[in-house]
């Protein structure tokens, strides 16, 4: 039985004046997976990684964590997001200390760990994310790109169980991009369970073990990354197109049967 680290069974949440974001939505995360979540913009995708980190709270349904009912008060939010660590799709957002080695370290002192600790733990944040030389650097002196590490460096020092990314290859140039992508397949491969919003496609067939397509607040449906970026008209209802990849195997076997038939 495949193991559930987060969960979301019935979420329902408007913003003020602005209708429902999510009507009713359910997601499985399990643990040690990569989920990648697709949808056109005003799906919802955002509003969902606010609540599975305990940002926002539904107006109904629930968050379940490990198994169980998250918690909303000050120490169940402290231990809920201590386990689930969360990156905004603008770096600036987040960013905010006057060296880079401070913000990265702010999150693992309020754990309460010792200076010489969280010390260690902004050191092998900045090795994964290859980024060690930018310790002392000013967070506003740096690219687009650069914070983008560095604010995930911030959510990986604190060691999470779950790592949430709100679009995160947005404002990257493919340089950035495939940077980042190799560093997102590292941190799976070690054993962090990623869940990310994205308009790409083909992100998502690179480093998705499960894609959860989104539309107007609702899971439209959620299963194997393999199964999902093949179907092409349910890729239709949510907007989206097969990765290039799989057009191109679709074109080749469709030319091989073309072929055969003459």
């Amino acid at each position: 039985m495949v193991e559930l680290t987060l969960e979301a069974r019935g979420l329902v949440f408007g913003w003020p004046g602005g209708g429902r974001a999510l009507d009713g939505l359910d997601l499985r995360v399990a643990r040690g997976r990569t989920l990648a979540i697709l949808g056109p913009n005003g799906a919802g995708k955002s509003t969902l990684l606010l609540h599975l980190n305990g940002t926002l709270r539904p107006a109904a349904g629930e968050v379940r964590l490990g198994g169980a009912p998250a918690g909303y008060h000050r120490a169940a939010l402290a231990g809920w997001r201590r386990r689930v660590g969360l990156v905004l799709q603008d770096p600036d957002d987040q960013l905010f200390a006057a060296t880079v080695a401070e913000d990265v370290s702010f999150g693992p002192l309020n754990l309460g760990l010792p200076p010489a600790a969280a010390a260690e733990r902004v050191d092998e944040a900045l090795a994964a994310l290859g980024i060690p030389d930018l310790a002392d650097r000013p967070p506003h002196h740096l690219s687009f790109g650069q914070k983008k590490r560095v604010a995930i460096a911030g959510a990986v020092a604190m060691r999470p169980e779950v790592l949430l990314l709100d679009e995160p290859l947005a404002g990257l140039d493919p340089g950035g991009g495939t940077r980042l992508r190799r560093l997102l397949a590292g941190l799976a491969a070690a054993g962090t369970t990623l869940v990310l919003t994205t308009h790409d496609v083909d992100l998502a067939w690179m480093l998705a073990d499960e894609v959860a397509l989104f539309v107007k607040g609702r899971t439209l449906r959620q299963g194997a990354a393999a199964e999902i970026l093949a179907d092409r008209p349910l890729l239709a209802e949510a907007g989206l197109e097969p990765p290039l990849l799989l057009e191109l195997g679709f074109a080749s076997r469709e030319e091989a049967l073309a072929q055969r038939g003459k």
